[in-house]
């Protein structure tokens, strides 16, 4: 479950959405809405089943975790307007449940820039900024996928289960 959670995060970010929005959408308590991404659920419950379809409806493709990449989400279609890639920094952001603190912690970018990319509100951008902010990512093991002809930009695992701890070592 914590990885359709992190999903949920993702989707709600890309659409730029806050909880109450998308409680709306499957007509439940925006506290619902806060449990499910916070994989506070042991099933997959009905609500979370409707929550996915009601991002589906609103664009969003939810990709499943293959072999060697884990689940992810993205636009269904490509020509989403985000000039500056901001929606797909907060997906990034969200979906790796990270504060914009953290983000500054481990990026070195500060996040007054980080709340001005989310939000369109820059005029341009420092290119090694931005590639301080996909190597900080790439640490978090998540992938800013690129919008391609045949579907939208996203964010995905970039292993399949994030989650599952290293195995310590025997020789400590």
């Amino acid at each position: 479950m914590e990885i359709l959670a992190s999903q949920f995060r993702a989707a709600r970010a890309l659409l730029g959405k806050d909880q109450e929005n998308v409680a709306a959408w499957v007509k439940v308590d925006r506290r619902e809405i806060s449990q499910l991404e916070a994989a506070k659920y042991k099933l997959f419950s009905s609500d979370a089943e409707d929550l996915k379809k009601a991002f589906e409806r609103n664009g969003i493709e939810f990709l499943a975790a293959t072999g060697a990449l884990g689940a992810g989400v993205r636009w269904r279609k490509p020509g989403q307007k985000d000039r500056f890639r901001g929606a797909q920094f907060r997906a990034a952001r969200a979906m790796a449940n990270q504060s914009m603190r953290d983000l500054q912690t481990l990026s070195g970018v500060n996040r007054n820039f980080v709340t001005r990319l989310e939000t369109g509100q820059i005029g341009g951008l420092n290119l090694e900024t931005i590639k301080k902010l996909e190597q900080a990512f790439a640490r978090l093991n998540i992938e800013l996928i690129a919008e391609s002809e045949n579907w939208g930009a996203g964010v995905r695992w970039t292993v399949p289960d994030p989650f599952i701890k290293p195995a310590a070592s025997e020789h400590q």
